[in-house]
């Protein structure tokens, strides 16, 4: 979770956040330094709420770089733990991203068959959604790749733009040039502010001001980031846009500005997702989700410690004079010897035993199968104490599950998206899209059944489940006695590890007697 200092001295304003009290002589504000309301690029209160959320979920996302990079905000420093032997720990530890590939798989259930148009979609409209965003990307594939967004983030939205012509142009002139409607995705971290306001019952857009990041060349061969704020407005009736850029002494410059004279309302359509609580508003659905993946990195930094200092054995001696005031550098290896002249003195290389790593691994274990439980749970539809035949086949094809929400409120955003699209072309409707919402009774593919083993051998989802989705997809037969299945592979799982722990525990007695028959070596041993 990347947070940026102030620039600002903290001993005049209090304390950043979590740093205690504020402290003597610190002057209490109601707006810290830097922040002003008169500037687009100040965050609403809901975005500032929703940041610490967004950061963490961003974090899993990115995969072990980001998350070994925060450093103690993802592995605490143990109190009294040497800093060398902390960077060593972190950079040891592994981020095992379950977060993102739960993501990807359930997306792939949407997606499993293509997004269909309706027939009222306009003719020119599927040309276009070919490349949908007048850069090459088919519109299967941008919806595709805004729900991941909107499922790590909570929500997203698209952007329907449009060239700007000045106006000099007509319909035919535009057509002729190859102007037309393109699509843009906006990710929730760029939404800085919104308002809206109440017409006829229907809450409407009266502001939005997304932030807008690129990279702007800096003399000969270097660049720089550049920030702009896009304010887009509805006011009277007129839909337009201003494009605003922060200075260094906090003044404003406008650097360009255009209006949307065919657009009724701002060309914005939030994807929705099932954390959605209000207009730009959601908690991360899989929160929950990257909360046990953080606590599995951390435990598993924890086992792979233990493992390191279980298989690295300690040199210890006992009854070894050593002068406090200079002692002699100990050195160890193939090549060098230790020599004692004292009858009482002794050596020896002792290794840690090992035992509590069984029960870190069953930890780990744990988390991985309630990690599987909650991705899985996206799937399942809220089911009714008492359910008729008719209501379960009602189930299957309109499923209230999670991810079938989801897949709703992507649906309505396209939707929307193509109501915008078609005003651009002088259009009265944009037509209808449907997307995949039943996950129920499917005939399961080689490649799906390698995607429940995956998930039953490395993440630990429960066997009956893999069973129960392997008979869903007709894979097993109907009648099959699924208890009696479960039965026998859990006793062969259980025989493997039986024969697992007793290899490793005669490759302990080995070396337990290769210690032993070295004691009654001389007291000259080599390191």
């Amino acid at each position: 979770m990347t947070i940026s200092r102030p620039t600002y001295d903290p001993l005049d304003y209090g304390n950043w956040p979590g740093d205690g009290p504020l402290r003597r002589g610190g002057q209490s504000v109601s707006r810290l330094p830097g922040t002003s309301p008169d500037l687009p690029s100040e965050p609403s209160k809901c975005v500032k709420e929703q940041a610490p959320a967004l950061a963490l979920v961003r974090d899993c996302w990115a995969g072990t770089s980001q998350i070994r990079g925060a450093g103690p905000v993802y592995l605490p420093q143990a109190p009294g733990e040497d800093p060398v032997n902390y960077r060593a720990r972190l950079a040891r530890a592994v981020f095992t991203n379950i977060y993102r590939n739960t993501i990807e798989g359930l997306t792939g259930y949407i997606y499993r068959e293509d997004p269909e148009f309706g027939d009222d979609v306009p003719p020119v409209t599927v040309e276009q959604w070919e490349n949908i965003d007048n850069a090459g990307t088919h519109g299967d594939v941008f919806i595709r790749d805004l729900t991941v967004d909107a499922m790590v983030a909570g929500h997203a939205a698209i952007l329907v733009d449009y060239p700007q012509t000045g106006g000099a142009q007509t319909r035919g002139d535009e057509q002729a040039l190859g102007l037309r409607p393109y699509w843009v995705p906006i990710r929730k971290d760029n939404i800085v502010s919104w308002r809206t306001t109440q017409e006829a019952g229907h809450t409407l857009l009266s502001q939005l001001v997304i932030r807008e990041c690129t990279y702007v060349p800096d003399g000969e061969f270097g660049e720089r980031e550049q920030e702009r704020y896009r304010v887009f407005y509805r006011d009277q009736g007129v839909v337009g846009f201003r494009l605003l850029e922060v200075q260094k002494d906090r003044s404003v410059l406008e650097v360009g500005q255009g209006t949307y004279p065919t657009q009724e309302e701002i060309p914005v359509a939030e994807v929705r997702t099932g954390g959605s609580v209000g207009l730009f508003e959601s908690a991360p659905p899989f929160l929950d989700l990257a909360f046990l993946n953080i606590a599995h990195y951390q435990m598993w930094s924890d086992y792979a410690t233990s493992i390191h200092k279980t298989c690295v054995p300690i040199w210890v001696e006992s009854g070894v004079k050593v002068d406090p005031a200079n002692p002699e550098p100990l050195i160890l290896g193939p090549n060098t010897a230790r020599r004692f002249t004292d009858p009482a003195a002794s050596a020896d290389y002792h290794s840690h035993d090992g035992a509590a790593l069984g029960a870190v691994k069953l930890a780990l274990d744990d988390l991985k199968n309630d990690m599987a439980q909650l991705g899985l749970a996206a799937l399942q539809s809220s089911k009714r104490a008492a359910e008729t035949a008719t209501a379960k086949e009602l189930d299957k094809s309109a499923s209230d599950s999670a991810l079938a929400v989801t897949a709703r409120g992507v649906q309505d955003a396209v939707e929307r998206a193509l109501g915008f699209h078609a005003r651009y072309l002088g259009l009265d409707d944009g037509g209808s899209i449907a997307l995949n919402r039943e996950y129920g009774e499917q005939v399961m593919d080689a490649a799906t059944m390698t995607a429940w083993a995956t998930l039953a051998t490395q993440v630990g989802v429960p066997v009956r489940m893999v069973l129960e989705a392997l008979q869903r997809g007709q894979q097993i037969p109907e009648d099959a006695n699924l208890d009696a299945l479960e039965t026998e592979m859990m006793a062969n799982q259980v025989a493997m590890e039986a024969q697992k722990a007793q290899q490793q525990a005669d490759q302990m007695a080995a070396l337990q007697a290769g210690k032993a028959n070295g004691n009654g070596k001389p007291k000259e041993m080599m390191g």
